[in-house]
C-alpha cells in the first residue's frame, strides 16, 4: 500500500451531467469518394474484419477489366514503440495514377454507398490515421524482393535512357538540383531503375483499387 490518497466516490450523491460527443474531427486532407474499392484476393485479415463489421461487397465470378485509380505508397513514418501489438505508420502519402486493370476472378468489389461507407472510408484510404495500411496490414509492399547488380544493370540503364529522354531529363535536373544525389552515383542508378520496366511492379503498391 503506497503513503498516497486514494479516490472515492460517494455514491449517496448522484452527479448528472450532458456530455458533448464529438463525432468529426479536424479537416486536415481531403479525398474523393469513389463509386467502390476493389480488393485484391488473398488479403484475407482484411476480409475478415470487412465482414465483422458487416460490410457489404461482391466478389468477382469472372476476370473482369475495369478502369481504376492505381495507388503507391510515397510516404510514410513508423512508430519506434509498439502500440496495441503493432508499429503503426503515419504521416503517410500516396501517389496515384488511372488504368485500365484485368481483376482476376475471386478479387472484391466493395461499393461505398452503404450503411457502413464511414468504416470503408477510414480504413480502405491508407492516407486515414486508422487504416488498414497504417495499422501494418499491407507491409508486406514495403519489402522490395528484387533487386539488381550494378555492374549488370549500368548497361542496360545506359541504353534506357537512350531510348527514353525524358527519364534522362528528370535524371540530370535531380543532379543539377540535389547536390547529395549528384555525389551518389548508386542513388543515381537506383533512380534509373525505379523509372524502368525492370523496377519490381509490386513494391509500395496498395492492392486496393478505386472506381469512380
Amino acid at each position: 500500500m503506497t503513503n498516497g490518497k486514494r479516490l472515492f466516490y460517494d455514491k449517496t450523491k448522484p452527479f448528472t451531467k450532458p456530455v458533448k460527443y464529438f463525432n468529426r474531427f479536424k479537416v486536415t486532407n481531403e479525398v474523393k469518394i469513389p463509386k467502390a474499392y476493389i480488393l485484391k484476393q488473398g488479403w484475407w485479415k482484411i476480409l475478415e474484419r470487412l465482414k465483422d463489421n458487416t460490410i457489404e461487397f461482391t466478389i468477382f465470378k469472372n476476370d473482369t477489366t475495369i478502369a481504376v485509380e492505381e495507388q503507391h505508397i510515397k510516404e510514410y513514418k513508423t512508430r519506434t514503440r509498439a502500440y496495441e501489438g503493432h508499429y503503426p505508420h503515419y504521416n503517410t502519402t500516396i501517389t496515384t495514377s488511372k488504368k485500365e486493370i484485368t481483376f482476376k476472378k475471386g478479387d472484391i468489389y466493395i461499393p461505398v454507398n452503404q450503411q457502413g461507407a464511414r468504416y470503408i472510408m477510414e480504413t480502405l484510404e491508407a492516407e486515414a490515421t486508422d487504416s488498414f495500411f497504417n495499422w501494418n496490414f499491407f507491409d508486406s509492399v514495403l519489402q522490395q524482393k528484387e533487386g539488381y547488380s550494378s555492374y549488370v544493370f549500368e548497361d542496360i540503364a545506359e541504353q534506357f535512357l537512350k531510348e527514353n529522354p525524358t527519364i534522362k531529363d528528370s535524371l540530370e535536373l535531380k543532379i543539377k538540383n540535389d547536390k547529395s544525389f549528384a555525389e551518389n552515383p548508386r542513388a543515381q542508378l537506383d533512380f534509373v531503375y525505379k523509372n524502368s520496366p525492370y523496377y519490381e511492379p509490386a513494391h509500395l503498391k496498395l492492392p486496393i483499387y478505386k472506381v469512380y
